[in-house]
């Protein structure tokens, strides 16, 4: 049973961009615990909030209906006046004045200076959060982001949902 304002979003989903719309329950992803002291994790942070670097990246495909299950990307170092949004389901008005809203590298690294988190890893993954048919995302581009972030030794990761 959906909560009353998960239910008002499905409904306006189905209203506005997907009539088959359907939240997905996840029973099934097991509780890991963190290998090691947050203080020494490393930590990568992740946005459904379509971000990308224009100068680099193609941008989502946001007006798709199905959304685009693709990811980008993008250095923690990169200046924010070369970041876009590609997302066509939430208000950007917020993030175009600060985009640590969406992606707050500038907290993390804060965080990592008062040893609250070991390092933060250097790469932003950005997806754009609006994918009502998740397949390929679950199937596919989650296991080979989470692939990625194994093999470089990162030991949690902080998503911001838009």
């Amino acid at each position: 049973m959906l909560n009353s304002r998960l239910q008002a979003a499905q409904t306006r989903i189905r209203e506005q961009w997907y009539p088959h719309f359907a939240w997905r329950l996840n029973d099934s992803a097991p509780w890991t615990p963190l290998s090691r002291p947050l203080s020494e994790a490393t930590v990568a942070l992740l946005s459904t909030c379509g971000l990308y670097r224009y100068d680099q990246h193609l941008p989502f495909d946001a007006w798709n209906p199905l959304g685009d299950p693709a990811f980008r990307e993008i250095h923690i170092d990169t200046p924010p006046d070369r970041l876009r949004i590609a997302h066509a389901h939430y208000e950007h008005e917020h993030v175009e004045i600060d985009i640590n809203v969406v992606m707050p590298i500038l907290h993390f690294q804060q965080l990592a200076a008062q040893r609250v988190i070991g390092r933060l890893y250097p790469w932003v993954y950005s997806f754009m959060g609006y994918l009502p048919e998740p397949q390929a995302l679950i199937a596919e581009i989650a296991p080979q982001v989470a692939r990625r972030l194994a093999a470089d030794d990162v030991h949690a990761a902080f998503l911001t949902p838009c």
